[in-house]
């Protein structure tokens, strides 16, 4: 089964140096917040749509061959066909390794593959409410590692989206203020809050050294719960299998990806996507997304790899 590719380039990768990685000072904050949110989101629901007959849910480890199976078929480019079987198996292979590296850091809530699964009769809805998990800043207040059974740990996937949090300079330097005229939001100046509900911690005294190690600047109003001001919310990787296309799949996970973004305390939504690609265009055009970036290194441009930046306030 082939899937269709919706976002621009392929599987993101979590660089140590950059996002997701598990930093020193909050290594004990990252820790704790395992026991205080009580497991981690793996399979927990983030909406449902019964009209649909599907949700969206955080992915499993359980899940995960299939979510790399359907992103290397989405993303892989043929070069000729007599090598194509064997490099597609090369692809494979690395797109499930990668997968597996930044699904380590799922509970820390520094990345999340969202996937749409075929609704599921159980009770989650009544332990978690129809709205899904109920969070407090950018962390669950309440999620649960046993959300669900079994088998629907391991249910196959329609679609997959993933969500990771990022520090680009060129896309930070392009992203709006939230506010009135650009003056931030007023809940930006709370204390910070470590992640687990409480003001100061590892994770305060992390970014103090970090930001006095980098000379940077504080940036007003951008994010709310306490996030660091220098980094962002990015969606990308997203497709769909070919037997659920044209089904709304791709706009309930990019729903979900944006509710999510919300509960982590961001305020915007990135994105990056192919200029060719005009169905997704169309999409994210619908979604409120805008492009503020449409420049291009010559090579990407000399090889019809053009993209946009498209960034949605929320």
């Amino acid at each position: 089964m082939s899937a269709r590719v919706l976002s621009g380039g392929q599987p993101t990768r979590v660089h140590p140096s950059r996002a997701a990685a598990p930093h020193v000072g909050r290594a004990c904050a990252v820790r704790c917040t395992a026991s205080l949110t009580r497991g981690s989101p793996a399979g927990t629901r983030v909406l449902r749509f019964p009209a649909k007959g599907w949700d969206v849910s955080y992915g499993t480890e359980a899940q995960l061959l299939d979510i790399s199976e359907t992103q290397a078929k989405a993303f892989f480019e043929p070069v000729m066909p007599f090598i194509d079987p064997l490099l597609l198996q090369y692809f494979r292979g690395d797109v499930s390794v990668t997968l597996g590296r930044k699904y380590e850091y799922l509970d820390s809530r520094r990345f999340a593959p969202l996937v749409a699964v075929k609704e599921r009769d159980d009770d989650f809805g009544n332990r978690f409410g129809t709205k899904g998990l109920s969070f407090s800043g950018r962390w669950p207040a309440n999620a649960s590692a046993d959300a669900g059974s079994p088998e629907d740990a391991a249910a196959p996937i329609m679609g997959v989206v993933e969500l990771s949090i990022q520090r680009d300079e060129d896309v930070l330097a392009r992203l709006p203020l939230p506010g009135d005229d650009g003056m931030g939001l007023s809940s930006s100046t709370t204390r910070w809050s470590d992640g687990l509900g409480t003001s100061g911690g590892d994770m305060e005294r992390w970014a103090m050294r970090r930001s006095q190690a980098r000379n940077m600047r504080p940036r007003p109003g951008r994010w709310v719960g306490g996030a660091p001001a220098d980094e962002y919310a990015y969606v990308s990787c997203m497709c769909v299998k070919d037997d659920y296309r044209r089904m709304g799949v791709a706009d309930t996970l990019m729903e979900g990806a944006e509710k999510v973004t919300r509960q982590w305390g961001y305020d915007c939504a990135c994105l990056h996507v192919f200029q060719k690609n005009q169905a997704a265009i169309k999409l994210y055009t619908r979604r409120g997304y805008v492009v503020v970036d449409d420049t291009c290194p010559p090579v990407d441009a000399l090889l019809g790899k053009q993209r946009y930046l498209m960034v949605k306030s929320l």
